[in-house]
């Protein structure tokens, strides 16, 4: 699960504290202007923006919004095409031969128990066991977030605001990036992961409506604490590439453009708090961050 948290469960988050928020303004170290900060969940409803103070104001007063990837990208038909090619398994590595018996059938009931029986791991065979560990994360998030529509993503969203402002758009990485990260592993270890998911799916499942709850509270020290929680299996090494790595790589690139324009940056609330989330990277540049009120 450890890929896909990155991608659903960070790309998010009760107790009140100073990090009761999850936007965020950058001031000082010479900046005519502030930028802002936004952490989002990608299976939040888009009417979580009605909660977020300050929201409206920020995005208004913005020259430019950076999300992790482009929505004009992730929409295309052409990445269509290349997630489901990366998704399908080699002809030696599908679900049933890598799988036994009581592997398969404990997979399938689990995916049963989501879809009322409508959808079964035989419909799935071809597909790399990532792909089947993602679709149970985003189930066990729908029933945390149950006014969700799949057709109203919540990044995406927010760029469409910000387009509709006449706003400029940047994105700090590709899809061919991400798409990377969340099939490339060795397939052995996504389905050692998917059964790690299968084995504790009430846990996940309880799980999932505890981050929930935490990102309705944009609680951003709750979220933390949950990022790190030892079933989610996401150990140093997978922390430091798909988040660490990649937010002191996000850091350089607004150091080098909050100077010019003022950006509304808008990624997974995971990647704020921590040592080494954007805001504390941002704070050791020398730049004032401040809660949005």
């Amino acid at each position: 699960m450890k890929h896909f948290f990155s991608f659903i469960f960070m790309a998010v988050i009760a107790i009140v504290s100073c990090n009761a928020q999850i936007l965020w303004e950058v001031s000082g170290n010479g900046l005519s202007k502030p930028s802002y900060i936004m952490g989002t969940h990608h299976i939040a409803p888009i009417s979580i923006i009605d909660s977020i103070d300050g929201f409206n104001e920020a995005i208004n007063r913005c020259d430019v919004l950076y999300g992790e990837v482009s929505k004009e990208e992730m929409n295309s038909l052409e990445t269509q095409q290349k997630a489901m090619q990366l998704s399908i398994a080699p002809a030696d590595s599908t679900l049933d031969k890598i799988f036994t018996p009581v592997q398969f059938d404990s997979i399938d009931n689990v995916l049963k128990k989501y879809t009322a029986g409508m959808a079964s791991l035989q419909q799935l065979v071809m597909l790399k066991p990532t792909l089947v560990a993602t679709q149970l994360a985003v189930m066990q998030s729908l029933k945390a977030f149950p006014d969700f529509n799949p057709q109203q993503q919540l990044d995406s969203h927010v760029q469409s605001l910000a387009d509709s402002l006449g706003k400029e758009l940047g994105a700090f990485e590709t899809v061919d990036f991400q798409l990377n990260l969340l099939y490339g592993q060795p397939i052995a270890e996504q389905a050692k992961e998917l059964l790690i998911a299968v084995r504790h799916d009430d846990e996940m499942e309880s799980f999932s409506h505890k981050l929930a709850n935490a990102y309705k509270s944009q609680n951003l020290d709750l979220m933390y604490e949950y990022m790190n929680e030892p079933i989610l299996g996401f150990d140093d090494a997978s922390k430091k590439r798909l988040v660490d790595d990649r937010n002191q790589r996000w850091v350089e690139t607004l150091v080098e453009l909050m100077p010019q324009k003022s950006i509304f940056v808008c990624v997974g609330a995971g990647h704020l708090p921590g040592e080494s989330g954007l805001l504390n990277l941002l704070r050791q540049k020398g730049y004032t961050i401040s809660p949005v009120k």
